[in-house]
């Protein structure tokens, strides 16, 4: 699990700072999802499964808000996106 920021951000430029904040905020919430789907799937009760569950699909929604952020102020990340998207990956 990660318990540390991945990089060191005192070493990262000024003007990219934001966005590196946001990729390992990113990173967090995906180790999160991974966390509380793995205990899902390990549970026999089914409450808690639903709530493991529910957990996971709000980090889900950290992610995706992290990311629309970043491809508001990573304009390559934004394209590769979009083409992505537009041609499934046909790079």
């Amino acid at each position: 699990m990660l318990s540390e920021i991945p990089i060191n951000l005192q070493m990262v430029n000024k003007k990219d700072l934001d966005k590196e904040i946001m990729r390992a905020a990113m990173i967090a919430e995906l180790d999160a999802v991974n966390l509380y789907e793995s205990m899902a799937s390990l549970t026999d009760s089914e409450d808690l499964k639903v709530i493991l569950l529910d957990v996971a699909k709000e980090e889900k929604v950290h992610v995706a808000m992290f990311q629309t952020v970043l491809m508001e102020v990573d304009r390559e990340y934004l394209k590769i996106m979009a083409d992505y998207a537009l041609g499934k990956g046909s790079m």
